[in-house]
């Protein structure tokens, strides 16, 4: 298994060097405050800066702009800094994941103790370990989920796996999508099948689950499912489409998909304000109270069902292919590749 690891880049301290002096962490005219469009009537309509203070937006986002260089956002003074590599190249990561401080290749997940990393190598998920890069195992299937006791889960095609061991078998999942509103009244002599197709973990019992449903001589269907234990606590489905790239909040209230729909551990399903366009990925603040979902031309900022105004937009004039957000202070951060 090849590996690499560049040494730490100190992103966090970055951070918090910016809030006393941006100049100086400029490297090459890259770094930048982003620009807001000028305001005439200041007394009416505050500052982008001045409204994410007023809201107290904190933290850094970390963020891929459309070059794919990664870049570390401050807020809420909005400094903008490129993230390099040693030689002082801007490190270039279109997809990313973040985890235990480091910079993982996008679709690697790590573990809850930081101590392993998942991620799919064709139809197969691998495990290794984080530090040094060593192969552990393979399983049959794609895509991972670690559980919050370390434990690894996985779709594996009609069932979800926890190790060697069936989590949810093929007729549990079907006997769960029969059980939603659009398909209830189908016939049981109709015979189903079911593809899951991503899972995350809100906590040891909540888990979510994105399927696709085959009906003979009928749409194909993407429900998704969240249980508690074996328990069906909602559905929150799209038939278009699929619910998928779900995204956790710090405290594991909420569950985002990449299209900005969010999730509560008691089923209460949020959609994006209509008014947005499509995106493409999405990050929890660490406080929860608000949801980054990126599109080709912003970042915007979506009050969640915890924000005293849910649903509340702030625009951040910021393209960007991926992001994460990150409480300041966490510390440091390194790029890591295993596999």
């Amino acid at each position: 298994m090849r590996r690499w690891m560049t040494p730490l880049i100190v992103v966090g301290v970055v951070a918090l060097g910016l809030l006393a002096a941006v100049d100086a962490l400029r490297r090459g005219g890259e770094s930048k405050v982003v620009s807001e469009p000028p305001t005439t009537t200041r007394a009416s309509r505050p500052t982008l800066r001045e409204t994410l203070r007023r809201e107290a937006v904190t933290g850094f986002v970390l963020y891929s702009d459309p070059d794919c260089r990664l870049h570390s956002l401050l807020l809420p003074t909005l400094a903008d800094d490129v993230i390099r590599k040693d030689e002082g190249a801007p490190l270039v990561q279109c997809r990313f994941e973040l985890g235990g401080g480091r910079i993982l290749k996008g679709g690697e997940r790590i573990s809850p103790d930081r101590q392993l990393v998942a991620a799919c190598r064709g139809n197969h998920v691998e495990v290794w370990i984080e530090d040094s890069g060593r192969r552990l195992y393979s399983y049959r299937g794609c895509p991972p989920a670690w559980r919050p006791d370390d434990s690894l889960t996985y779709a594996q095609g009609d069932h979800v796996m926890n190790g060697d061991v069936v989590l949810f078998t093929a007729r549990e999942l079907r006997a769960a999508v029969r059980g939603h509103p659009a398909i209830a009244d189908l016939s049981q002599r109709v015979r189903i099948f079911t593809h899951a197709t991503d899972l995350a973990w809100l906590d040891e019992e909540r888990l979510i689950v994105s399927l696709e449903v085959l009906v003979p001589d009928g749409p194909t269907m993407y429900p998704s499912v969240l249980f508690d234990g074996k328990a069906i606590v909602a559905y929150p489905s799209h038939f278009g489409s699929p619910l998928r790239n779900w995204v956790v909040s710090a405290a594991g209230s909420y569950v985002a998909a990449d299209d900005g729909t969010i999730v509560a551990r008691d089923g209460a399903v949020t959609t994006r304000p209509d008014t947005l366009p499509d995106g493409r990925a999405v990050a929890f603040s660490p406080d929860e109270q608000w949801l980054a979902y990126t599109t080709d031309v912003s970042i915007y900022l979506i009050g969640t069902p915890r924000n005293t105004e849910p649903g509340r937009i702030i625009q951040l004039p910021i393209a960007a292919k991926d992001l994460s957000w990150e409480p300041v202070g966490r510390g440091s951060l390194a790029t890591s590749n295993g596999g």
